[in-house]
């Protein structure tokens, strides 16, 4: 049997060495890449800046409050004239804006049934008078009797209280001004028959006007009797002038939850007319009050809270979430009712991607400045 024969051939490595060589090199910078790889993401995020955040402290300061409310002038005093009696208007002299003094005939009614009925009631009077007289100087000679004297004293206070009716009566159909005054509203004409208690004339005091203002329940225990307001009338270029309250009214409208004030101008310029339009402004010192700015308020289905600034026992700040209660607000702050401390630091800027407990770095922002004096609120 034949065996087969292996014939090897030597190849030159002289051909291959820079193939070697390339491979190696290769291998060389690949592994010098992986250096310069990113790290993994734990250890990245260690490296990465603290989160950079804007804080305030809060404290508890007082509130000065501006209200700021309007309403309508209207005079302090004003009467309207009624017919006490059915008859017929025979003078009615004066029209809207005529001054008025004292004591000038306003309305004057046909009176001559009534002064008919005057005498006939004077003529009864006369006769029970003398009929009294006779019966007393008949009783001591037995010719009357007591019963007769009765009856005759009764019929002479019938005739006299029938003469007082009719003289009031009288009276009635003249209707004289009170006070000096303005007539602002004539509602009948010479000539018209008035029933009783119909409207005829309405007469003001043009010297005292007053406005009667809706405030919310919680700002009246705050205001006082005589306490200045500053009173702004826009028919009159908006002319500033000074009044004080006058009367606090005793009950709470339940619908809205408002009380009355009654404020009166003083002094009073000739050019105010009733009816204007007028705004006022009403300054209250509240209490001092714990009060956060509202910028710092974040809100979620949970309710309103604030990221507080407090310092780890490595030395580090972190935040966390505080949940509190709000008071009333006033302007650009909130009172704070529960859960915050005067002196606590809050996050004011730096809301984006802030977390509860993550740690942050304090940095000084430009932030836009809070006062609590004279807040102005709207009623």
């Amino acid at each position: 049997m034949n065996l087969p024969t292996c014939t090897h051939k030597l190849i030159p490595l002289t051909g291959q060495i820079p193939l070697l060589l390339t491979c190696l090199i290769s291998i060389f910078l690949l592994c010098a890449c992986d250096k310069n790889q990113p790290q993994s993401a734990g250890q990245q995020h260690k490296t990465l800046p603290q989160h950079r955040v804007a804080v305030t402290t809060i404290s508890i300061m007082p509130v000065t409050i501006k209200l700021l409310l309007s309403g309508n002038l209207e005079p302090v005093t004003k009467i309207r004239f009624y017919s006490e009696v059915n008859a017929r208007i025979t003078r009615l002299p004066f029209y809207q804006g005529d001054q008025i003094h004292r004591g000038d005939i306003l309305v004057k009614l046909d009176d001559r049934l009534i002064r008919s009925e005057v005498e006939k009631s004077r003529a009864t009077y006369k006769q029970a008078l003398a009929d009294l007289i006779r019966v007393k100087k008949l009783l001591p000679k037995n010719i009357s009797t007591k019963e007769d004297f009765n009856q005759a004293n009764t019929k002479l206070q019938q005739a006299k209280a029938d003469r007082d009716y009719q003289l009031t009566r009288l009276q009635q159909t003249t209707i004289k001004a009170p006070i000096d005054g303005v007539i602002t509203e004539r509602l009948q004409e010479p000539g018209d028959y008035v029933s009783v208690q119909t409207h005829i004339l309405t007469l003001i005091d043009p010297t005292k006007f007053r406005l009667k203002l809706q405030l919310a329940e919680r700002y009246l225990p705050l205001v006082k009797i005589h306490q200045p307001v500053s009173v702004r009338i826009n028919g009159l270029k908006n002319t500033t002038i000074k009044a004080r309250i006058t009367r606090i009214f005793p009950t709470i409208n339940p619908d809205n939850h408002k009380g009355t004030i009654e404020i009166q101008l003083i002094p009073v310029s000739s050019h105010i007319r009733s009816g204007q339009f007028v705004k006022v402004q009403l300054k209250l010192q509240l209490v001092s009050q714990l009060l956060v700015p509202n910028r710092c308020i974040q809100q979620d289905v949970a309710g309103s809270y604030v990221y507080r600034v407090i310092k780890t026992h490595k030395g580090k700040h972190q935040v966390e979430k505080v949940f509190f209660e709000k008071g009333p607000e006033y302007a650009n702050k909130t009172t704070v009712l529960s859960k915050l401390h005067a002196g606590d630091k809050i996050v004011t800027r730096g809301f984006l991607g802030l977390r509860n407990h993550q740690q942050v770095q304090i940095v000084k922002m430009a932030l836009p400045p809070t006062s609590t004096a004279d807040l102005p609120v709207s009623e």
